[in-house]
């Protein structure tokens, strides 16, 4: 028992060193957001202080995304702001979250950890934002999967949708070459078990020549989840690309699967 028990924090070290790339310095001045942009503080349940931002259409009632960003840099890098725009330009409110860790987030990043701060973020959006959960979607990217799929199971969200997703730490022990550990990974980050518990209906848009969340990933993800569901395979695409190799397909798909109700 103490040699599993063991085993088991070896893991967790390992694949929490391999999986969070938190970065606290790169910020963007107040003056360079948008004037529809404001900073929020979160409080999750264990006491951490989460740094967000929501940006809200003036005078409209609309529906909100919650976006989970990945695994490196914090809310301000990797384009982030670019995808926040984009959805918001579509008739949306969206408010994206820094995990524990990230940007000027308190705390430090576990897998217990940002599923708390997904959990805490979705609170926020209904008890101080005043959303119904029916004009809630949440939308998870890379690592942000795993936490959008945690929060939307059991709950009545309007939709869920996952951008290059990760199935299991199982599957992602593999990719990283510690396929020796993989029956000890099976309780991490276990995507592909909790999806068959999201009732809402789902988007998965992956691209085929990704080779960190490989295209089996997402597809394992698919076949996992309950109906309704739709995947959307981009060809020639990798991991932080897909907008760009063609944007018609991945910008067309996510604005309608947002409308169609």
């Amino acid at each position: 028992m103490y040699f599993y028990s063991n085993m088991s924090w070896i893991v967790n070290k390992i694949i929490n060193q391999f999986t969070f790339h938190p970065h606290n310095k790169v910020t963007e001045d107040k003056v360079d957001m948008p004037e529809y942009a404001t900073e929020k503080w979160i409080t999750t349940k264990d006491g951490e202080k989460l740094q967000a931002y929501y940006f809200k259409h003036p005078f409209k009632k609309l529906p909100l995304i919650i976006y989970f960003h990945g695994n490196t840099g914090n809310l301000y890098s990797h384009n982030r702001m670019e995808y926040v725009n984009r959805l918001y330009q579509m008739n949306f409110n969206v408010l994206i979250v820094s995990y524990r860790g990230y940007s000027k987030s308190t705390g430090t990043p576990s897998e217990k950890g940002i599923y708390l701060d997904g959990i805490s973020t979705a609170i926020y959006a209904k008890n101080t934002l005043n959303y119904k959960e029916s004009d809630i979607i949440i939308l998870g990217r890379s690592l942000g999967s795993v936490v959008a799929v945690h929060v939307a199971k059991k709950r009545n969200y309007r939709g869920l949708i996952l951008i290059t997703p990760l199935s299991s730490g199982k599957d992602m022990a593999g990719v990283f070459g510690f396929k020796w550990i993989n029956f000890l990974a099976n309780n991490v980050f276990k995507s592909v078990f909790k999806i068959k518990k999201v009732k809402c209906k789902k988007l998965i848009i992956a691209g085929d020549n990704d080779k960190q969340t490989p295209i089996e990933m997402a597809i394992k993800l698919y076949q996992a989840a309950l109906q309704p569901k739709k995947i959307v395979i981009i060809n020639g695409g990798g991991h932080n690309n897909l907008q760009y190799v063609n944007p018609d397909i991945f910008w067309g798909e996510i604005k309608r699967f947002l409308n169609d109700d």
